[in-house]
């Protein structure tokens, strides 16, 4: 009887865990390759991918649907190295954001993402885009 149970609960979790991968304070791979969150208690999905002095935003809804950034901004704050690099991302194609830097991407880099207006939200989120 005691197997039963923990039979069905993990089938639970197996099938659960999808549903959380956006929600929990681990690194979750998008599918650009960078580190996606939930923003707006899932609203939205914001994925950081970030390559040389270069930061690439992908938005999509809680059905990974592209969210349009038409019309939105956002701030980043890329905090590595014991230094802080200001990022202005402005719309770059139909759910994608970019921005420049003075900085060069490497792993350990954290990012403090402000967003406004995008998709009709604002959020702010944290994201480690090369972990």
């Amino acid at each position: 009887m005691h197997m039963r149970k923990y039979l069905m609960l993990a089938a639970v979790l197996a099938f659960a865990t999808p549903v959380l991968a956006h929600t929990d304070s681990k690194f979750t791979k998008g599918p650009n390759g960078g580190h996606i969150v939930d923003a707006g208690g899932g609203t939205q999905h914001l994925e950081m991918v970030a390559k040389d002095g270069e930061l690439t935003l992908y938005v999509t809804d809680a059905n990974e649907k592209p969210v349009s950034t038409t019309g939105g901004s956002a701030e980043a704050q890329v905090l590595m190295s014991g230094k802080k690099y200001g990022v202005a991302l402005s719309p770059a194609g139909d759910h994608i954001m970019k921005g420049k830097g003075d900085f060069v991407a490497k792993q350990g880099m954290r990012v403090i993402l402000k967003t406004k207006d995008v998709g009709g939200g604002s959020y702010q989120v944290r994201l480690t885009p090369l972990n």
